[in-house]
């Protein structure tokens, strides 16, 4: 896989897949455990907290398939 950063805002980077057509943003892994806790108070049951506890699945079983240790 190959990744073209494209530019940095904060936390926040975008990046493109050389494989895809648009670019995404990469979000840091503790950034977004934040976003999480903060949707659990304030959205529960939301599409969005739906959304992030699937991205944070995604992330947690990524980093334990590299060996990689989490953050939080």
């Amino acid at each position: 896989m190959e990744i073209e950063a494209l530019g940095r805002a904060g936390n926040v980077q975008l990046a493109r897949d050389l494989e895809r057509k648009f670019p995404g943003l990469l979000i840091q892994g503790d950034t977004l455990r934040v976003l999480l806790s903060d949707l659990q108070e304030e959205a529960p049951g939301s599409f969005a907290l739906e959304t992030v506890q699937q991205w944070i699945s995604a992330y947690e079983e990524l980093m334990s398939a590299r060996g990689l240790r989490l953050p939080y």
